[in-house]
């Protein structure tokens, strides 16, 4: 078996599903991804955040609920980046996988009519090649069956959210920066819509996107990332 290890080492590399990071061949996750930063019973339907870790005022958003598997945190932070950035796809296989779990735990009583995603600029995904939370939502929708659909195009150029940015200045800046195509806007109307985006910082983005949807006849609207970034309490 030793010999065959070696071989085996030696015809293929094996990375890590949540990271990327090359790992031993009989691991699936490197060290730093055996204990990803997991968000664990009640959760906050506002935030996403365990209600023990919910710092939020419970402002109310378009979208009706926001759930994700994981905080955006040590491990996943790398794996949110290898994944855009240094284009290891395959990291959407697990990140999917993750939020599908999700999807049973907290959404199990809802029927999705239509998944779709936030967009990325056309700069952005000329740039990148892809757009990420594209490639989650249709692997989820494979998953789930649930049709899954590009119904949301962003209009204008908004720059990089920064997370230094507050949520007031990140909602300014995302204001009217979102859309529905034309053509897609008959076929929403009374439909409830499950949205997808990598990563929730404040919530901006998908309040626009969900916002756009409700605006040409959404029923409900609800999100689902990747991964949540949680407040910090001063």
């Amino acid at each position: 078996m030793k010999i065959l290890d070696v071989i085996k080492t030696a015809l293929f590399t094996k990375r890590c599903a949540l990271c990327g990071e090359v790992v031993e061949v009989d691991e699936t996750f490197c060290e730093d991804c055996k204990n990803p930063p997991v968000i664990t019973g009640e959760i906050c339907k506002s935030c996403g955040c365990a209600i023990d870790d919910c710092s939020c005022k419970k402002n109310k958003n378009e979208y009706k609920q926001i759930i994700s598997p994981f905080y955006y945190e040590d491990s996943v932070v790398k794996a949110i980046n290898s994944y855009k950035e240094r284009e290891m796809l395959f990291i959407a296989d697990y990140l999917s996988k993750e939020m599908c779990t999700a999807i049973s735990k907290y959404y199990s009583d809802i029927n999705f009519d239509l998944i779709t995603f936030v967009p990325l600029g056309e700069l952005k995904h000329r740039t990148r090649g892809f757009n990420q939370s594209q490639l989650l939502a249709e692997k989820i929708g494979t998953q789930i069956c649930v049709k899954t659909e590009e119904v949301i195009y962003k209009s204008r150029h908004t720059g990089t959210l920064h997370k230094n940015k507050s949520n007031v200045k990140r909602a300014a800046i995302v204001f009217g920066a979102y859309d529905v195509y034309e053509e897609c806007k008959n076929e929403i109307v009374g439909k409830t819509i499950l949205l997808i985006d990598d990563v929730k910082t404040t919530g901006s983005t998908l309040n626009e996107c969900a916002k756009m949807l409700k605006i040409y006849g959404a029923k409900e609207v609800y999100a689902l990332t990747a991964s949540i970034t949680k407040k910090k309490v001063k």
